[in-house]
Parts: structure tokens; sequence; C-alpha cells
């Protein structure tokens, strides 16, 4: 009568199963951890865009009810909008109901003391021309962060130039700075550009808002009544896409 096998695992098959259950437990691991990674990073970028249309909406909301307040300064005539390539100032029709009539908005950059910048909006009303002239900021004064981490920003300036009745066609260019105390008047839009960083890959984001331009009357800026600025009053309608 034979007697049943009673061979069992060598030291060697041992370890050649530990090895290879060892291999598969590192495969599924590093799958789990892929998959965990990739979700957070997608969660990540879904807040960055929803930061990103969000500061783009206030942005294009604050544009569009630019409004071009026309005072006398020392020098002249201004209509207030001044525009430097990392921010800009100009007078909106967006006033609080507290305070009723226009405000003043400011883009500026602001930097932290570890050197990181951000995108950040003054609001003061009321806004009168007195305090204007004076660099003042209103009563009702409000600042508050538009993009916490930006790399680079960008504001540039759209001017166009009515062809003459000779049949030159209308020119169009953008400026780096606006100064309306020498335009005496709004640009017929406003582009924004700017750069963050997430994670390994720099993110970019523009938006161009048009300006409902109107100019004052001519009494108020003293141009002849058949000038082609007097005749004009805008030039764009809506917002453009997001690129």
């Amino acid at each position: 009568m034979k007697r049943a096998d009673t061979h069992g695992f060598t030291l060697l098959e041992l370890l050649i199963s530990l090895t290879i259950l060892g291999m598969v437990a590192v495969i599924v691991y590093a799958a789990l951890n892929l998959g965990a990674q990739a979700s957070a990073r997608g969660e990540v970028r879904t807040t960055e865009n929803q930061r990103a249309r969000a500061a783009l909406a206030l942005i294009a909301r604050h544009l569009k009810s630019a409004y071009p307040l026309t005072f006398q300064g020392e020098k002249g005539k201004i209509v207030y909008f001044f525009g430097e390539p990392n921010g800009l100032s100009f007078i909106a029709a967006t006033g609080r109901p507290e305070a009723g009539g226009l405000e003043k908005v400011t883009y500026f950059l602001r930097e932290n003391r570890e050197g990181r910048r951000s995108l950040w909006v003054r609001t003061s009303a009321p806004a009168l021309p007195i305090d204007l002239l004076n660099d003042r900021e209103g009563g009702l004064r409000q600042e508050t962060q538009v993009l916490p981490d930006v790399e680079d920003v960008a504001w540039e300036y759209l001017r166009d130039t009515q062809g003459s009745a000779g049949g030159k066609a209308q020119q169009e260019e953008w400026l780096e700075r606006w100064d309306g105390s020498e335009d005496l008047r709004l640009p017929a839009a406003v582009r924004f550009s700017w750069r963050a960083r997430l994670g390994e890959l720099p993110y970019e984001w523009r938006i161009e808002v048009p300006l409902h331009v109107f100019f004052p009357s001519s009494d108020q800026l003293g141009v002849p009544e058949g000038d082609a600025g007097g005749r004009r009053r805008r030039r764009f309608r809506g917002v453009e896409g997001l690129e």
C-alpha cells in the first residue's frame, strides 16, 4: 500500500510566491495611488477653473459698467480712465446701494512676504471729482482678492481711429497704457491676460471686454460737432468668449 505524498512547499517556492505576491501588491498600490493623485489634481483644476471664471466675471462686470466721468483738471479736461500693464483705475456705474452714484474701481498686484503675487481689486464710493483730483478714496472702501496666486498679468487697451471722409479704413491698436487726460475717452475694449502655475504646468487665461463706449458731448470736451469722435457712440456689443 502506497503512502500519501506529504511533500509541501520548498523554501525556494515559498520565496518565489511571496515575491510574486509582493509585486502584485506594489502594482495594485501604485495604480490606486496614481488614481487618487489624478482625482486630486482634477479637483484642484476644477476649483481653479471655477475661481478663474468667477474672477473673469467680476472683471467683465466692472469693465462693462465703466463710465466716462469727465471733469476739469489742472491741465484741462479729464476722462477718468488710467491703465498700466499691471493695473488700471476707472469709474464704474456699479455703486453700492448704501452710497449710490458711481464708484472708483482699481485693479492692482500685491506681493506677500514670500514673494508671491496676487491680483486685488479696490472699490471706493462715492467717486467725487475732488477726491479723484487729489488721489483720495471715497468713504466706503473695500479691497478683495480676485486671484490668489499669479505669475504674470497684462492689461491692454484698444484704441481705434475712425476713418476719414477720404475713405481710410478704421484703424485699431492695442496699447500697454491708457491716459484719460490725453485720450479724453474710454478705450474701445480692454484685454486682460494672466498666467498662473498649476502643479508643473503653466496655466493661461485671457479675456477681451468691449466697453460700451460713448463720448461726452462736444461742449464738455471742446470737440467740433462734425468730429468723428462726436459722431461715434459705440464700437462693440457683448463680450467675447474665453480663450
